[in-house]
């Protein structure tokens, strides 16, 4: 069995608190552009073990990335595909009610709501391109601060795979996730953590820290006549 205890944060799931409860509102100093810090683990970033259950091999077995990979029509196969993506430029900006996010990798637009009860039933992904396509490997997100941290929580994930690059971890409908950001210096740190009981049979954690970028984040422009793979 999964251990949830880091995933209570005193927060409703799918159904409203009978009880509003208390979030902190301090903010911690995340805005700006940022990009993975290269020097830290391998790219910038570093994993926990990958414990794939049975279901979760069936469907790491049958995935061909030379055809199978939603990159191919500039869509990401889950959060991990954005997050992993060395060189890329990340926009952050804090508002009172909400986190936006601007990724130039696949021009996406990721807005979380801060201090909301609960998940809706009916949630449509945070996550759009710049074309107002909805992203539903992303998930639903809501936010709120705790000390100096800021914590998301993400449901609602079509399948698809955390990531594709270097490795390939599926996902499913049932995952759920918890990100932690908080500054180390100049540097901004993000703990992810994933769990899913189809697909993992423990959780699985990625550490990333950025630097601050010296580019601003511009339009991406993939198209899938662009995006293929060459082989070596």
């Amino acid at each position: 069995m999964h251990d949830l205890r880091r995933f209570s944060y005193r927060r409703c799931w799918l159904i409203p608190c009978l009880i509003w409860p208390l979030t902190g509102m301090a903010q911690i100093d995340i805005d700006g552009v940022w990009m993975l810090d290269g020097s830290h683990g391998e790219g910038g970033f570093t994993w926990s073990e990958i414990a794939m259950s049975e279901e979760g091999q069936r469907r790491y077995d049958a995935f061909d990335i030379l055809s199978d990979d939603p990159s191919l029509e500039c869509l990401p196969s889950g959060p991990g595909r954005i997050w992993d993506n060395p060189g890329s430029p990340i926009e952050i900006n804090q508002y009172d009610d909400r986190v936006e996010f601007r990724f130039e990798m696949f021009d996406l637009r990721r807005t979380v709501p801060l201090n909301v009860p609960a998940h809706t039933l009916d949630a449509e992904p945070s996550t759009r391109n710049i074309d107002g396509r909805m992203i539903p490997t992303m998930g639903n997100s809501i936010g709120w601060y705790e000390d100096d941290e800021l914590l998301i929580e993400t449901l609602a994930y079509a399948p698809g795979f955390i990531t594709t690059m270097r490795r390939y971890v599926p996902q499913s409908a049932a995952m759920r996730s918890i990100e932690r950001f908080h500054r180390e210096g100049e540097r901004l740190v993000l703990e992810i953590t994933y769990v899913d009981p189809i697909t993992l049979m423990k959780p699985l954690t990625f550490e990333y820290r950025f630097r601050r970028s010296d580019y601003d984040v511009v339009v991406y422009g993939c198209t899938p006549e662009n995006a293929g793979y060459e082989a070596n």
